[in-house]
Formats: C-alpha cells, sequence, structure tokens
C-alpha cells in the first residue's frame, strides 16, 4: 500500500509539471514595429548633427516605406528619407536587422538644443507611431574648448567640469584612448595596429556636472582590464598617449530606453517612450568633445597645444 501510495504521488508530481510546461510553450510572439528614432546635437569632433530612425520589428525584419517626420517647435517639419542600412550601424548591433532613414545634413545642422520635438511615423496599412521630446540645453565645458586639443601631463588626472544643460536625466562620458595600453606593456606598436581603448563615465544626476579622466571612466570595463592598464587609469595618462573625450547630456526619453553592459537606468527592461501602433525611443542628445594629448618621452616631437586646465 505505502509503495502505491509512493507511485501515486509520482504521477501527480509529473502531472503537475506536464501542466506547467504545456502552459509555457503555448505562447504567441506579437510582432510589433520598434522604432529607434535619436536627434543627436554633435560636439566639434562628430561632424555636425544626426537625425536618424531604425526602425525594426520585433521577430527580426525591416520596415521599408515608412514616412518619418520630425516637426520642430510645432512650426518647420523634417522628413526623413530611406538610406542604407549600414548608415544606422553605428548605432545598432549588426546582428539586428532593420531599416535606416535619416535626414540631410543640412535639414539635421538646423536642429539646436532646448528645442521641442514632436515624431510621426506613418507606416503602410495606415498604422501610427507618435512621441515628443525636448532636446536637452545647450552647456559648455569649463576652461575647454568645444573641439579643441589640450596638453596633460602623464600620470595627471583631469578635473572636467560642465555648465548644466537644461532638462537632462543624465550625462554620458566617453574616450577613446590610444596608446595607453601598449605603453603600460612597454611594447612598441607595429604601423598596422590599432592600440585603443573605449570607456564609459557617467553621471546620473541633472546636477552631477564633475568627472575625473580618466579615473572616473570605465566603470562597467573595468573588471575586463589588464590590471596595470586599470591601474594606470588610477593615476592617469602615458607619455605619447591621446585621448578623445565626449560629454554628452541626454534626454529622459534616452535615458530610460538606453542598454548597455551593466548601464540599465530604467531597470531590468526599457522604458518607451514611442507609443500607437508599435513601441520604441524618441531620444535627444547634446554633445561637447576635445581632446587630450601628452608629450612622448625626450626621444619624441611635442605638442605645441595649450595646457589641460589641471588646476
Amino acid at each position: 500500500m505505502k509503495r502505491q501510495c509512493m507511485v501515486l504521488s509520482f504521477l501527480l508530481v509529473l502531472a503537475s509539471v506536464g501542466c506547467g510546461i504545456q502552459e509555457t510553450l503555448i505562447v504567441e510572439l506579437e510582432d510589433l514595429v520598434v522604432a529607434e528614432v535619436h536627434v543627436q546635437i554633435g560636439g566639434a569632433f562628430l561632424g555636425g548633427n544626426r537625425v536618424m530612425a531604425f526602425l525594426h520589428r520585433t521577430l527580426g525584419t525591416s520596415v521599408p516605406g515608412a514616412r518619418v517626420v520630425i516637426t520642430r517647435g510645432g512650426t518647420s517639419s523634417v522628413e526623413l528619407q530611406e538610406a542604407d542600412e549600414n548608415a544606422c550601424r553605428q548605432e545598432r548591433p549588426k546582428r539586428t536587422r532593420g531599416t535606416c532613414y535619416l535626414s540631410s545634413q543640412e535639414a539635421a545642422d538646423e536642429f539646436v538644443p532646448g528645442e521641442q520635438l514632436e515624431l510621426t511615423i506613418e507606416l503602410t496599412q495606415g498604422r501610427t507611431l507618435r512621441s515628443a521630446t525636448t532636446v536637452p540645453g545647450g552647456f559648455t565645458l569649463t576652461g575647454i574648448e568645444d573641439g579643441s586639443r589640450c596638453l596633460l601631463p602623464p600620470d595627471t588626472p583631469l578635473t572636467i567640469r560642465w555648465s548644466r544643460s537644461s532638462g537632462t536625466w543624465a550625462y554620458v562620458s566617453e574616450t577613446l584612448i590610444i596608446g595607453l595600453e601598449r605603453s603600460v606593456a612597454g611594447t612598441v606598436a607595429s604601423a598596422n595596429e590599432l592600440d585603443s581603448l573605449w570607456l564609459l563615465g557617467l553621471s546620473l544626476s541633472a546636477s552631477d556636472t564633475t568627472i575625473v579622466f580618466p579615473t572616473e571612466f570605465g566603470i562597467f570595463e573595468r573588471f575586463d582590464l589588464d590590471a596595470e592598464v586599470a591601474a594606470q587609469l588610477q593615476k592617469g595618462l602615458t607619455p605619447g598617449s591621446t585621448a578623445s573625450v565626449t560629454v554628452t547630456a541626454a534626454d529622459r526619453n534616452y535615458v530610460n530606453w538606453a542598454r548597455g553592459g551593466n548601464f540599465n537606468p530604467s531597470g531590468r527592461i526599457s522604458i518607451p517612450s514611442v507609443t500607437g501602433d508599435g513601441t520604441g525611443v524618441f531620444g535627444a542628445t547634446v554633445t561637447r568633445t576635445f581632446e587630450t594629448v601628452v608629450n612622448p618621452d625626450s626621444s619624441g616631437a611635442t605638442y605645441d597645444v595649450p595646457a589641460c586646465p589641471t588646476s
């Protein structure tokens, strides 16, 4: 009798597990249109503003034939034109299929900080997506002109300061450092070798307008870095190295949608800002840029540029 009860209990467990599995299998995926639309007011290094839309579906197909219109200040409108998909590749992973839409450079350069923008996307079969945002306000780097180059002593951190940008939810700082890794390793790179290190820094507050370079960059990459390189970043750059630096003011829509490494400001899922017959983001950013250089050892030529404001 005891054996029969045990068998019966085991069968009941199997039955309950079987029902659970059956319930999870009958899930029907919805094929939604996802619109990722960005207005980027660029710094001097970025070659002008950029207004783009990448439309794709949740099941991985493109969205051709859409009409993408951004209205500036409730008056003038800019219609984005369908472009080669590779034109949007710098914004998206290569594995994602979709359709790229771009404004002309002339139209993009007319966008300015602080503008109120409205987005309308008309899809085929009468479907429509809508959104709105306000471009973050303009801001300046303290003591550093946008697009300029300055000389930084070796092993010297640089405190980067900037004025507040109205309407900003977060500041995203990035740097691309050339020559640091081979300098730490004590090797000389070949002519074809690209010794570059990309690092991310964040100021997750509209009032947090300082960051120390390069000490506070690479907060998400530190565990993947070589130990000697990570230690060097706490001191500063090495002789002969150079770095381009960007500071970007991002609006709420951008911040709530952004996903990258451990940078998930909206939590475990992205918060969309596009409504209607689909989902997605309509984000706006304003970027300022500059470059730092460090004189090489005595054997090399020196840079004739102003000193960075380290004090």
